[in-house]
């Protein structure tokens, strides 16, 4: 196990400091041939998603053993390729970790070890790629990371073209991938959590992303096609993540209209017009000529179009339904096409988002009147779970998302909504819908929506789940002296506790009988915030 600690021992640590260090590990590395995998993982799969790191320059010092790299950056690159270089466990007897060398590269941040400025937002903004659970979602999880590395690059003026001025061709390309990395993964964050946007683009000044901002040390261009098209690749994701700007992030603005937002939409549906006839030929994924990085962006793309779908619902067109189910299917279509490769599990972390998406959107259209499209629609989202269930072998955050889906997707459910289809269709066929739709309306009787807790069987996490009515209703609702429950009840509630209802016993039970019946699925891209809130609750209540 090498310890860089006796080769740099900074001046500006004392002595307790480093024993700290010392006792945790955190100059600890594996052996040299699960190290050199590890880099060579990340640099294969990570790095043209979060190309932060000069690879020229980094191998340079890291075959020196007279002057390493950075021991900060090396534990974040260990500690975010070890979430997907599987084979290397147990080799040589030891067992990699993410969640070790996460612990390591974070006691090297709060020590001040690393001086170096623009290597310690290398290195935050790799730490923003760490996502083990629930727990990664509150005070040192991704959302802190990520607004860290933001406002440490701010404070390099890596928004300010005027700040690369004096650097060289190399320096200023590396500056330009870490601000933008950063943008990218500011707009994922925002349009996956409901979180706030940090960087605006109107206050920036730093120039696009070009082909020779990918040129390393050397300064010559490289002759290499993979490296041409991690480049573009690269280029046209942060585009795609500009266009989230026009549509989905409008509703993370409380005073944005359904007029706002259907503007923002159509303006959204052009660029990714344009975006799809500009996108290079080599960066257009098809099943047939399956790549990689091609599907990354494909399924990037069509997610984009499904959350254009939900942030209109429900007075989206049947022409943005159409859409939004072929993009869901191509959705997963993709993700299967990488799991048969098996690259599935070397996907960034918002590939859990994507299927997320896609497996709302679907859910969201289970309503459909025809017996074949609902039954297709029924594979696609037993499709989906799987999916999750791989996802969550690399990613175990996955297994919330699975765990919550897994009782809107059962058989009975599906039995019911065939038989209801069925049913539409006969009466179609004999010119009764519309009498026996308006007798089924009068004597429906009115039944107030409630909000209801589901509690996890292993993750034990709460989330709240609205039940499903327009947004007229919810509003005349909201004014009734009737309600009984408000977001303010519900905040109050203690964890893991499901409050009960006022309301008679046979509407209680029937309320909370099967709790996922009336449940609108899309709450879970718009109020996932609520995840953070109650792991905040977890922990006070620990703490008593």
């Amino acid at each position: 196990m090498a310890l860089y600690h006796s080769l740099h021992n900074p001046d500006h640590l004392d002595s307790l400091d480093l024993e700290i260090l010392n006792k945790r590990d955190a100059f600890g590395l594996p052996p040299r041939s699960v190290c050199n995998a590890l880099v060579e993982c990340f640099f294969n799969w990570i790095a043209p998603v979060f190309p932060v790191v000069d690879r020229y320059a980094f191998m340079k010092r890291y075959n020196d053993p007279q002057n390493p790299p950075s021991i900060l950056l090396l534990q974040a690159m260990i500690m975010v390729a070890a979430r997907f270089h599987t084979q290397c466990e147990d080799r040589d007897g030891y067992t990699v970790s993410p969640r070790a060398f996460y612990k390591k590269a974070k006691a090297l941040y709060d020590a001040g070890y690393e001086r170096d400025p623009v290597t310690i937002v290398q290195a935050v903004v790799l730490l923003g790629a760490y996502w083990e659970g629930p727990d990664d979602l509150t005070e040192s999880g991704i959302f802190y990371w990520s607004r860290l590395g933001i406002a440490l690059a701010q404070e390099l003026g890596l928004y300010d073209r005027e700040s690369y001025a004096a650097l060289d061709p190399s320096g200023q390309g590396l500056r330009k991938r870490i601000w933008w990395t950063l943008f990218t993964r500011d707009r994922s964050v925002a349009a996956a959590f409901g979180r706030p946007l940090h960087i605006n683009l109107d206050d920036c000044t730093v120039e696009p992303l070009e082909y020779c901002d990918f040129i390393e040390c050397d300064g010559l261009p490289s002759q290499d096609a993979t490296d041409k098209t991690r480049a573009q690749f690269f280029i046209e994701y942060v585009r795609l993540c500009q266009l989230m700007d026009l549509g989905l992030c409008l509703r993370l603005s409380s005073r944005s209209t359904q007029d706002t937002r259907s503007a923002g939409a159509a303006q959204c549906e052009l660029g990714l017009s344009t975006w799809l006839m500009s996108c290079p030929r080599e960066l257009q994924w098809k099943q047939s000529h399956h790549s990689f990085l091609p599907a990354v962006l494909s399924s990037t793309f069509y997610t984009i179009v499904c959350q254009l779908h939900l942030v209109q619902a429900p007075y989206c067109s049947k022409e943005s339904q159409s859409s939004a189910f072929h993009a869901a299917s191509m959705i997963i279509s993709i993700l299967e096409t990488l799991q048969s490769h098996g690259e599935l599990r070397y996907s960034p972390p918002f590939t859990i988002c994507h299927a997320v998406v896609s497996f709302v959107t679907l859910k969201l259209q289970m309503e459909a009147s025809l017996p074949s499209l609902l039954h297709g629609i029924w594979l696609k989202l037993e499709c989906n779970l799987e999916l999750l269930e791989a996802l969550s072998r690399t990613w175990p955050i996955a297994k919330l998302f699975l765990e919550f889906f897994q009782p809107m997707a059962t058989p009975d459910k599906f039995n019911r909504l065939l038989a209801a289809a069925v049913e539409k269709c006969h009466e179609r066929a004999h010119g009764t819908e519309s009498n026996s739709a308006a007798s089924a309306k009068r004597s429906a009787p009115f039944k107030r929506p409630k909000v209801q807790q589901v509690i996890l069987p292993q993750s034990r996490i709460v989330l709240q789940i609205l039940a499903r009515e327009t947004q007229k209703r919810r509003t005349a609702l909201s004014h009734s002296q009737n309600t009984q429950y408000t977001a303010q009840d519900t905040e109050a509630v203690p964890f893991g506790i499901i409050p009960e209802s006022s309301a008679d016993s046979d509407e209680s039970a029937s309320a909370f009988a099967d709790p996922m019946e009336d449940c609108d699925p899309s709450i879970i891209l718009q109020n996932l915030q609520q995840i953070i809130q109650i792991g905040r609750l977890q922990d006070a209540e620990s703490t008593v």
